[in-house]
């Protein structure tokens, strides 16, 4: 079941909106979040509930453990061994396919795949069960008080399949006291119905052509552009869809959730992309992978002895690329087992890198306009490029996109015909708007202090519900990217 289906947003939402409005106090409401959360996950995938619950059960006996033990050596036996559980259950259930077929590749053997299914929001709910182990052994007080708080946390049907990615820290209070007044309720429902026309009214119908692009057999330099240029509109359409319909849903049930994006195409430079992009990921990386090792004691060893042959100032910068090469190598394999998804993210950690030693100097380039312009033309190549390698499926696709990028310049009479079937006028317009929007900010309605502000929002999400309904009637529904393979 997804947000954007007939099913969840006539029968199953409201169905749990009505019954959780009824029930009184914050534990029973909780029960009836945990009870339905776990019926959506079954939606998805009923054979992996065990896999789940499992999940959340060694979890919070490893939290119980680390909030009641004192010993140092005994607290950092049970959280690494909490998360080797976590990455473990990951690493079978997600790369043991991967792995296999690089050891048959490698070795020339023949070990038939496993063909394990992957379980739905595996990527999403082992980083949310990892962040409750490591909070509870940095400060033992934020062990969960019951658990059902720990259930709630992990198994969240708003942000199960696709996050946001949010921390213990951030989620811990809102377990015991939040609140569902009318007025948060109908910016929830607001903030859900822009999020699924992002989604079914721009994503969707662009994803349309993208899809003809990338299966199809002819290809040149305009069909190959094209292809990039609509993927990124595409995935971010998708995924930011997806976030604003979750957060829109927490809001409905009282949850803060936190945000996911803040026009990322608008950036300058890749560094800035990032703290733009998919930010509770970002944020997941930088507080438990990427600080923990920049602090680790190897590191710091390393860090003191560049820094006597080199200076502080090198030191410094040199000192950031071990931990941004673990970073951005695992970035890259969250998003799926392939090769190409380990290529994309080095290549954004590469960009990275060259900005944060200073090889690129995207600070100087801030301070004028045809700096900024520079910068965003830079940036949009990138990812241009780099959504090739995310989209392709394989290495040999993406050589072929590639190839096509660059020296496909004699047009040819398959591709134009390409061209023609994939172009429809609604295409078009939604790639063009999906452009614009993406780049453009506009101005919020809901946020205005005018008296008409606030009521002509409501009124244009409520054409907008009717847009995305008669699209749904119309075409169905396409399951989220985000949510197919993570």
């Amino acid at each position: 079941m997804v947000f954007s289906s007939a099913i969840f947003l006539f029968a199953f939402f409201p169905a749990v909106f009505a019954v959780y409005r009824l029930v009184p106090g914050m534990k029973g409401k909780n029960a009836v979040l945990v009870l339905v959360s776990l019926v959506f996950y079954c939606f998805g995938r009923l054979a992996h509930l065990p896999l789940l619950l499992a999940s959340i059960l060694v979890n919070w006996a490893a939290g119980r453990l680390l909030g009641k033990t004192e010993d140092k050596k005994k607290r950092r036996a049970v959280v690494t061994a909490a998360v080797v559980f976590d990455l473990g259950l990951m690493g079978v259930f997600k790369y043991l396919d991967f792995i296999v077929e690089n050891i048959n590749a490698i070795s020339g053997a023949a070990i038939p795949l496993p063909g394990i299914s992957l379980p739905l929001g595996i990527s999403f709910f082992t980083f949310t069960a990892m962040s409750y182990v490591i909070e509870v052994y940095r400060k033992p007080g934020n062990m969960a008080e019951s658990l059902l708080d720990t259930v709630l946390y992990i198994s969240l049907f708003p942000t199960i399949s696709s996050g946001p990615i949010v921390s213990w820290k951030t989620a811990r209070p809102q377990m015991r006291e939040r609140t569902c007044s009318a007025e948060k309720t109908a910016q929830g429902i607001r903030r859900f119905i822009v999020g699924m026309g992002k989604k079914l009214l721009i994503a969707d119908i662009v994803g349309k052509m993208v899809d003809g692009i990338y299966t199809g057999s002819a290809l040149d330099a305009r069909l190959a552009w094209l292809g990039a240029l609509g993927y990124a509109v595409q995935i971010y359409f998708d995924f930011a869809g997806y976030s604003d319909m979750a957060i829109g849903i927490g809001q409905v049930f009282g949850f803060a959730l936190p945000e996911n994006f803040d026009r990322p195409y608008t950036a300058l430079g890749l560094t800035d992309f990032w703290k733009r992009w998919h930010i509770s990921l970002t944020t997941w990386f930088r507080n438990y992978l990427y600080m923990p090792l920049v602090m680790s004691r190897p590191l710091q060893k390393l860090y003191k002895k560049w820094a006597a042959r080199y200076g502080r100032a090198k030191a410094n910068k040199l000192s950031i690329l071990i931990p941004m090469a673990v970073v951005w190598l695992l970035t890259g394999l969250w998003h799926g087992a392939a090769w190409n998804y380990v290529l994309w993210g080095a290549w954004h950690g590469l960009f990275c890198a060259l900005e944060g030693v200073g090889l690129i100097r995207t600070k100087g380039l801030e301070k004028s306009f045809g700096g900024r312009l520079l910068l965003r033309l830079y940036t949009w190549a990138v990812i241009l490029l780099g959504v090739v390698l995310f989209r392709a499926g394989s290495l040999a696709r993406a050589g072929q996109m590639f190839s096509a990028m660059f020296t496909g310049w004699k047009f040819l009479p398959a591709a134009t015909l390409q061209l023609q079937i994939l172009c429809t006028p609604l295409t078009v317009f939604c790639l063009v708007l999906g452009t614009v929007l993406s780049v453009v900010r506009l101005p919020a309605l809901g946020g205005r202090t005018e008296k008409w502000a606030q009521p002509l929002s409501y009124v244009l999400a409520l054409g907008l519900l009717v847009l995305c309904v008669m699209n749904m009637a119309q075409s169905g529904f396409q399951p989220f990217i985000y949510g197919v393979q993570f």
